[in-house]
């Protein structure tokens, strides 16, 4: 991490955290992790079984996991843990739910490993076009095939569709760019002026996007929406021939589907497989996908590569040193976008004992919640403002109470939209 992260060996703080690192995690990140004064416990022979345990034993303030399932049990088996971080984008294998409830940050690391992912999908869209696990196999059996073997369309003058435009989506762009390919995409959240400003034709729909392609990439976040995002309509849409590729989390391509489209219009498939298959159904049919001619697959490597890996424990060390530095957690995923806020007071007050605490009396006993609050410290120290939203109007009594508090300078009320007005990140 030296030269890459100037933080990363920061002087280490006075707070120390104990970290529990599970999966994938390299030896700079877990030195990154002790400099920042925590202590890092690195384990990844923990499973989903045993997580419980370990945590109840250990009592973690910091869980970091890529892919090991972190349940409801294990969010209450300890009451320090207050922070999740997913080494990568995907959260599906945490309760986020469940963490909520209890009040624990959840928080991931997107587009730490793009290039990796890209990378990997252009090897498979090069692989299918050319046949390659084919021509190494037949040479290494000692057969010469020759010519028809090695029949490929090529790239240049084609048309790539992108399914899922975010960073992965992007990265696989670049590249198609590189290769001559015109360029095609859809994804749920992004409009036609953000794909004209990366210079990419906007598909409304993946009917559409399916009948242009010679080649679809899909890169879409794990989620309920996604689940068999691609189906018989997608698939009966797509050009004889095609190519399709998949470097998603399981579920988003119908089975099924793409195993009657290899063998009806000879479609060629590349699959980065992130579990086998959950069902006994899906199962046999991945099994008779694999099978097919034209049908390469990978085992979880999208992001599998030595540079993806260094950036993504950076990332970790980061968010972590800033969470401990700031109280505040980058990359998260379960910070609410519409609060139960109404009404933001700021209150000018001299920056002495006792004031927020005399605030809070008078709201709490008005029945008004705090949604939201944040106190800022003005230059020299000596005075500071906080600005505290509010689930409902304070009354003229509460706010007089509050003006004629000592250390208090002045009060003004707003009405504000139901929302907090954060975005969390990758969301």
């Amino acid at each position: 991490m030296t030269g890459t992260d100037p933080e990363s060996f920061a002087t280490p703080l006075a707070l120390a955290s104990r970290v529990l690192v599970v999966d994938h995690f390299g030896q700079q990140g877990m030195d990154g992790l002790r400099s920042a004064g925590c202590d890092a416990i690195f384990n990844p022979l923990l499973s989903s079984a045993t997580m419980e345990r370990a945590v109840c034993d250990l009592e973690p303030d910091i869980l970091v996991a890529r892919s090991t399932k972190i349940s409801s049990a294990v969010l209450h088996a300890s009451e320090r843990l207050g922070l999740i971080i997913c080494t990568g984008a995907n959260t599906a294998h945490v309760d986020v739910d469940a963490a909520s409830a209890r009040g624990i940050f959840v928080a991931h690391c997107p587009g730490r490993s793009a290039c990796a992912v890209a990378e990997l999908a252009w090897t498979l869209i090069l692989g299918c076009d050319r046949q390659l696990p084919d021509q190494v196999i037949a040479l290494r059996g000692g057969i010469w095939k020759g010519a028809p073997t090695a029949e490929s369309a090529g790239m240049a003058g084609r048309t790539l569709g992108i399914v899922g435009l975010g960073q992965v989506g992007q990265e696989i762009a670049k590249r198609g760019a590189a290769f001559g390919m015109h360029i095609v995409a859809w994804s749920r959240n992004i409009t036609e002026e953000r794909c004209d400003a990366l210079g990419i034709d906007f598909c409304a729909n993946l009917v559409n996007l399916a009948k242009l392609s010679d080649v679809v990439s899909v890169s879409v976040t794990a989620s309920e929406e996604s689940v068999g995002l691609l189906g018989e309509k997608f698939f009966h849409a797509l050009r004889p021939g095609a190519t399709v590729i998949n470097t998603s989390l399981g579920g988003v391509v119908d089975v099924r589907a793409l195993l009657n489209a290899v063998r009806a219009k000879g479609i060629r498939a590349g699959i980065d497989l992130h579990a086998y298959a959950d069902s006994e159904a899906d199962q046999a049919a991945l099994g008779e996908l694999l099978k097919e001619p034209g049908v390469y697959g990978t085992m979880q490597s999208g992001a599998m590569t030595a540079q993806a890996r260094d950036a993504v424990d950076q990332e970790v060390v980061r968010v972590i040193r800033h969470w401990l530095q700031n109280g505040i957690v980058t990359g998260c995923v379960n910070r609410t976008l519409d609060s139960g806020a109404v009404t933001l007071i700021h209150v000018r007050h001299l920056n002495r004992p006792g004031v927020l605490a005399t605030i809070f009396e008078v709201i709490g006993k008005a029945g008004i919640n705090v949604e939201e609050m944040e106190n800022v410290i003005c230059a020299g120290g000596d005075a500071a403002i906080a600005r505290i939203h509010l689930n409902a109007p304070p009354t003229e009594g509460a706010l007089a109470t509050i003006r004629q508090a000592a250390h208090v300078l002045g009060v003004t009320v707003q009405a504000v939209n139901r929302s907090i007005g954060a975005t969390p990140s990758g969301r």
